[in-house]
């Protein structure tokens, strides 16, 4: 089969490999599309979590099922399947107190399983679900993101009713967030960026901060001076976590949500006197099959953030597209010929 692989920082190459093996309670995956997310551009750049190189990488998938392992049930050949990259452990401490999306010995496509930027991959039958054969490929790859997204939503605890949410960034995952919250009745959603044309995707009160020096006033103006009652950082900026700190109202809860490696400046004394809250959302708990819910959605149009395809023969281009496209592409997706059986 073809599958990228990621051979070291900035190397990335097109290789044939062999089709993936797979355990008695996995289904092989012959892929449909598979969507290239902000953290696969980093894997590229500077391999912040170290993964051992070379690997297969890629973990937003969806696809038909091949081959099912001897003690799979519930998915047969020809079937079309969401997935899901990351597979809890199941034993460890985090696993046995409920938090199996923080395992502390999790596997992962594209780290330590076999990625999805290939035209087949293993996936263990518990991370996986049927999906109608009428949803898009591309549509049904986002179910990691829909899910991840709808984690950070949920951290932010926002109160029943006449609650302010600021995102933000306006990348895909701001704009999924800013369409997920526009479904809840009470919340008015604001979200900030830089990209006019990335802003057109989102929902609620879009501001374009780019050329302000300071965009506090313009963004607190939007909750008529009283501020925030949660934001969310879906942008990996120690400036823009500083600014959503200081947009919250007294109570109110800041969401990391995108990763700022290394040391970044928390004025601890605003925190202390408003009795403010910094929350992590990372991965989903339990809330996958939400996700699959959701992007049945017509409403929410969330097939609407792929705007690019490309054959994975294609991969140079679609890869710097996606990391510099910023004015013109979302989410940019490999989607796949028939494979070889």
């Amino acid at each position: 089969m073809k599958a990228l692989q990621l051979q070291a920082i900035h190397q990335v190459a097109l290789i044939e490999a062999d089709v993936p093996p797979i355990q008695a309670d996995e289904i092989l995956v012959r892929t449909g599309a598979a969507v290239i997310c902000t953290s696969d551009l980093n894997d590229i750049r500077e391999n912040p979590f170290g993964i051992p190189l070379p690997v297969v990488f890629g973990h937003e998938g969806a696809g038909t099922v091949a081959a099912v392992g001897a003690s799979v049930t519930g998915f047969k050949p020809g079937d079309t399947v969401a997935t899901h990259p990351v597979h809890p452990c199941g034993a460890c401490p985090n696993c046995r107190r409920g938090y199996a999306h923080l395992c502390t010995r999790m596997g992962h496509f594209g780290i330590d399983r076999p990625g999805t930027f290939a035209q087949y991959y293993p996936v263990r039958c518990d991370r996986a679900r049927v999906i109608d054969p009428a949803i898009p490929f591309t549509q049904a790859a986002l179910a990691e993101p829909v899910s991840v997204c709808l984690e950070a939503i949920q951290q932010a605890r926002l109160p029943a009713s006449g609650s302010r949410l600021l995102i933000l960034g306006d990348g895909p995952f701001g704009a999924m967030m800013s369409r997920l919250t526009s479904r809840l009745a009470g919340v008015k959603t604001v979200i900030a960026g830089w990209e006019d044309f990335r802003l057109v995707f989102a929902r609620g009160v879009r501001v374009n901060t780019a050329g302000l020096e300071d965009p506090f006033e313009r963004l607190q103006a939007e909750t008529g001076g009283e501020g925030y009652d949660a934001a969310i950082l879906a942008v990996g900026s120690p400036a823009a976590a500083s600014l959503g700190l200081r947009l919250l109202r007294a109570k109110g809860r800041l969401v990391i949500f995108s990763a700022i490696p290394g040391a970044s400046p928390v004025d601890l004394f605003d925190v202390h006197v408003r009795e403010l809250e910094i929350v992590g959302a990372c991965n989903d708990q339990e809330r996958f099959d939400q996700a699959v819910s959701l992007l049945a959605d017509p409403g929410l149009a969330l097939g609407d953030l792929v705007t690019h395809c490309f054959p994975l023969d294609a991969y140079t281009e679609a890869l710097d597209l996606a990391e510099h496209g910023k004015d013109r592409a979302m989410k940019v997706a490999f989607t796949f010929e028939e494979a070889p059986a």
